[in-house]
């Protein structure tokens, strides 16, 4: 019989083990480099100690909004039933921005990172995302996405969610306009936008509510949905050949210019953080929400019956 040396055995063994645990130790720095931001995005949904709520609001912010969320938080995020998360795009950040909104998110455990750069061209994307990480770490009846700059009433919320209509899973709810004409200049163009000459009726974006059906329907069509410039437009869009109840309500102050202030607004967008603390002062102590009520601006109620070019005469 032939003799097979020991080099000759030892040598080729020691070799592929070798190259195995390198392979190995490479391929795991690889993921753990490649998969760190998608990952921390889920980070703050996981690991609650309880995966299902009625009510998850979902608020756009950016990296550098640090006092607006703050002051978001002081407010009406600090009410007992609010649980809520900010929304934020890291990608392009330096390592001192990242390290500083880690600490942030560390303390106050209310912050999802998303592998993006933050752009208004890529709200409706930004919008997207989080309804699937919303869809694949929450069990929830209801999602409301809001803005950093947005202001909510949490004691009229908490009774108005009470009532049997808003565990409705397809409900829409929010202040909608359906006689918008299609804008092809300007900061809110929509170059690509050709399915009429005005926008499909859809619920403004300082504010709006989706049922989770709703919700989880987005997520799972994500990789088939157009996205467009504008994020309320687009998720106007996405549900218009889905079976949905709108709800049109004048209690969300939600335009570009704000309509004043009345003691019943639910959601009342475009508010500087003085402001917020204001309102939330007011309530938080027993008072009217308003210091005085005004109206600055006629609201509509949505006429439903009419073509949407004629729904809405303040």
């Amino acid at each position: 019989m032939r003799r097979v040396s020991l080099q000759r055995i030892v040598v080729p063994v020691f070799t592929f083990f070798c190259g195995i645990l390198f392979s190995s130790l490479f391929n795991q720095n690889q993921i753990s480099e490649s998969s760190s931001v998608s990952e921390i995005k889920h980070e703050s949904l996981r690991g609650e100690e309880e995966g299902n709520v009625d009510l998850l609001i979902l608020i756009v912010s950016a990296p550098f909004n640090t006092e607006k969320r703050a002051a978001v938080r002081e407010t009406w995020l600090s009410h007992r039933n609010m649980r809520g998360f900010f929304v934020v795009g890291i990608q392009g950040l330096s390592r001192t921005e990242l390290k500083d909104l880690e600490a942030e998110k560390v303390e106050y455990e209310d912050l999802i990172f998303l592998d993006m750069k933050e752009e208004y061209s890529s709200l409706a994307d930004k919008v997207l995302r989080m309804f699937e990480v919303a869809a694949e770490s929450y069990e929830f009846d209801f999602v409301m996405k809001v803005d950093d700059d947005t202001f909510i009433n949490p004691y009229l919320l908490d009774n108005e969610l009470k009532k049997p209509m808003y565990k409705n899973p397809l409900l829409y709810w929010g202040f909608f306009d359906g006689r918008a004409p299609v804008l092809k200049q300007g900061k809110w163009a929509e170059v690509s936008y050709d399915l009429c000459d005005r926008y499909i009726p859809y619920a403004l974006g300082g504010g709006y509510g989706l049922g989770w059906r709703l919700v989880k329907h987005i997520a799972r069509s994500a990789d088939m949905l157009k996205l467009y410039k504008n994020e309320d437009v687009s998720v106007g869009t996405w549900l218009a050949g889905v079976q949905v109840t709108r709800v049109h309500d004048e209690r969300f102050d939600t335009e570009w210019q704000s309509r004043g202030c009345l003691n019943n607004f639910l959601v009342m967008q475009n508010r500087n953080p003085d402001e917020m603390r204001e309102l939330w002062s007011r309530i938080s102590g027993g008072k009217q929400l308003c210091k005085q009520e005004k109206v600055v601006r006629k609201s509509y109620a949505y006429n439903w019956e009419l073509p949407p070019s004629q729904c809405c005469v303040r």
